[in-house]
């Protein structure tokens, strides 16, 4: 039988759609632009993450990040979810070489929706659905170091989840419970998460390939079901005026 849900939070998204397994919480992409200098923005694409930073004065940059996937498969199985946040941080940097050192915090919101269908133990087929918020909070340092040709972050970053307003429809109380989803034991607890990350780009000056790999630990002493780690390919786009000279 399949299981129950894959929910995705806030900062989150959707992994491991397929309907044999079940994903409570998976890590967006980690946003670590290493800016340099006053009026440099830093955009950045992948299939499902578009990102954006800017330096609004020398020591303190702005994020924003955004998330959505959607998948149907087989069985009238469809699954969608998509998150939205916002960060403000200090940014250090040093003027004899290129190394980068900057300080996030921030939050957002998110939203998940599941439905599929069910035909065993059943005199006919039967659909069955669900629907749950999240919001987050977050805190992450980007260690960089950046070129005109080469850079690389690592990440140290950690996630605050709470999940509300959790709805469902003709799920039995047994596949509650397998999933974590009863007894409010999504909703009551406050999810805390490491998710440490290394993000490599190589390109020349405004343009860079991204490649991005992290893992989740789950922290908070409570049990969810969550994906162990993650991983993300993108296009950044650099406007700057250092890398000119």
């Amino acid at each position: 039988m399949k299981n129950l849900v894959s929910l995705c939070a806030v900062a989150v998204g959707i992994a491991a759609l397929s309907s044999c397994s079940t994903t409570l919480y998976t890590t967006n992409a980690v946003n670590a632009p290493l800016l340099k200098e006053r009026g440099e923005i830093k955009l950045n694409v992948t299939q499902n993450d578009l990102q954006a930073a800017v330096a609004v004065t020398d020591h303190i940059g702005i994020m924003a990040n955004g998330y959505y996937r959607n998948y149907e498969g087989d069985h009238n199985y469809k699954h969608n979810g998509g998150m939205g946040e916002l960060g403000i941080g200090y940014l250090l940097n040093s003027d004899d070489n290129n190394l980068v050192m900057e300080t996030y915090v921030g939050g957002g919101l998110g939203k998940v929706h599941k439905q599929e269908q069910f035909n065993s133990n059943s005199p006919a087929p039967y659909m069955a659905s669900f629907d749950a918020n999240a919001a987050k909070g977050f805190v992450q340092s980007n260690l960089g170091y950046r070129s005109k040709y080469f850079d690389v972050a690592l990440t140290p970053k950690f996630s605050f989840v709470k999940y509300s307003n959790f709805s469902q429809s003709n799920y039995t109380n047994d596949q509650l419970k397998d999933d974590y989803l009863n007894n409010n034991r999504l909703t009551d607890p406050l999810f805390v998460f490491a998710e440490p990350a290394i993000t490599v780009r190589g390109g020349y000056k405004f343009i860079k390939l991204q490649a991005q790999y992290g893992v989740t630990l789950n922290l908070g002493g409570q049990s969810i079901r969550r994906t162990p780690d993650f991983a993300s390919l993108g296009l950044v786009i650099d406007i700057a005026r250092w890398y000119k000279d």
